[in-house]
């Protein structure tokens, strides 16, 4: 795991010998345990290993910390990134945090992903996802949860700058289902974020073995859907809510939008020409 976790598990390994036999049924329980240790309450690890609270705290005073709610927080810290967006809200809910200002802790959380996707976002990747949506005969865009919203988001913008696309939703029919009357000439464009989807990443594995081009929006360079994809675009979506944070993804699929609506100036004039129309005489 990550650094702060490995770093407890060093302490306890160096005080072994010094602990008490309940100390040590605690101490065992935290390096066998260490996600289920940070999401529990003292009551709770109490219950569970029928060791009183005093023992708990003593054991953590052993290690070096002030308490219980000091050696927990490090295990916290270590393994939030770790977690899907139910389980990061689970542990700071849990977590002491006092009067919070929501709309300005969540802004910044979202300017922070932003930023960090800038830095993330492959040039290289970036050039070669616009080159294959500009040379796709149809797009189909896919995802489940928050991703499939995304999709549909996605496909209703490609649409408005001349890109011919559909959103596949999740239901009766599997996405596999969905892929196998297309052909070569389309492209998937898959969003998979946690807790992550075994259609999605399926899908995209079926379309590239048919020999349709794929596109991965994902939040990790070693995420599965990555191997089954022809480019991957990287972005953040670290939140403290129950959902991952979608506004850097927003950012890269109206950056998107941006720049292949200037590429297809043209076609792109002449949908909004029609929408126009549409919108004149039928609305």
């Amino acid at each position: 795991m990550l650094t702060k976790v490995n770093d407890v598990k060093k302490r306890i390994r160096d005080k072994l010998a010094q602990l008490t036999e309940s100390q040590k049924t605690i101490a065992n329980y935290i390096v066998e345990n260490p996600q289920k240790f940070a999401l529990s309450s003292i009551r709770e690890l109490e219950k569970e290993l029928k060791i009183s609270k005093s023992s708990i705290v003593r054991l953590a005073q052993a290690l070096g910390y002030k308490g219980f709610a000091n050696l927990k927080s490090e295990f916290l810290e270590g393994i939030r990134n770790n977690l899907g967006p139910l389980g990061r809200y689970k542990t700071f809910l849990k977590e002491p945090h006092g009067k919070v200002d929501f709309l300005r802790w969540i802004a910044e959380e979202a300017t922070d992903n932003i930023q960090k996707t800038l830095q993330l976002i492959d040039p290289v990747q970036y050039k070669r996802a616009l080159e294959m949506l500009k040379k796709a005969s149809h797009v189909f865009t896919i995802g489940v949860g928050i991703s499939s919203c995304l999709a549909e988001l996605a496909a209703y913008l490609f649409n408005r700058i001349s890109v011919n696309s559909t959103h596949i939703p999740y239901g009766p029919l599997k996405f596999t289902e969905r892929i196998i009357n297309l052909t070569p000439r389309d492209l998937i464009f898959a969003f998979s974020f946690p807790p992550y989807s075994r259609e999605t990443i399926e899908a995209a594995r079926y379309a590239r073995e048919r020999g349709l081009k794929v596109i991965a929006v994902t939040d990790k360079a070693t995420s599965e859907i990555v191997q089954h994809s022809d480019v991957f675009l990287q972005v953040v979506v670290e939140s403290i809510t129950i959902s991952n944070s979608i506004m850097s993804v927003l950012v890269l699929i109206y950056s998107l939008i941006a720049q292949l609506g200037d590429e297809l100036k043209n076609k792109t004039l002449e949908t909004i020409r029609a929408i126009e129309h549409v919108r004149k005489e039928h609305l």
